[in-house]
């Protein structure tokens, strides 16, 4: 043969090389992007954000409200307000509806507290467990279980009496 045909003669015997496609950029699966807790779908940066906050403005609420019970004579102080309308807040915007609702109902309770100018033992011993309770409902939301609050607390802080004994809830180690 031919030196001339030989480079013709090879193309016809190799096969033709194709690239091989680009790989597509391929979306996150969804279940990498959002947390499902329960019916609740929350953005991943939007659960962390929430979970930082909610937690710092919950012990800060159970520190303020730790120290005023040790002074009921005053009226409870306008930063644990301000704490328990924050927990309100944010914890609606994130769409945990249960405790905001606990928390909107924690603020106006010691609204209704401050306005009068004086505390009372049983509201000290109420706002301590609504604190404890935020404190719990949000651990275990951050387990990744959505539990609705002691209804009955919820309740009494709503009406803003005390319908039954509360009694402080014991901690065990």
């Amino acid at each position: 043969p031919d030196l001339a045909d030989l480079p013709d003669t090879l193309a016809a015997d190799t096969p033709a090389l194709v690239p091989e496609p680009e790989p597509e950029d391929q979306p996150e699966p969804e279940a990498e992007t959002f947390r499902q807790i329960g019916p609740l779908r929350i953005g991943i940066p939007l659960f962390n954000i929430y979970l930082t906050e909610a937690d710092e403005l919950s012990r800060r609420l159970g520190v303020e409200l730790a120290e005023w019970a040790l002074e009921q004579q005053r009226p409870v102080g306008e930063t644990a307000v301000a704490l328990a309308h924050s927990l309100a807040g944010s914890s609606g915007t994130v769409g945990f509806a249960d405790l905001s609702q606990l928390s909107r109902h924690l603020e106006h309770a010691l609204g209704r507290s401050h306005a009068r100018g004086q505390g009372t033992a049983e509201e000290s011993v109420l706002f301590s467990r609504a604190a404890d309770e935020i404190r719990r409902v949000l651990h275990l939301f951050a387990a990744g279980f959505l539990q609705p609050p002691e209804p009955a607390l919820v309740q009494a802080l709503h009406d803003g009496t005390l319908p039954f004994t509360i009694t402080p809830k014991e901690h065990t180690a």
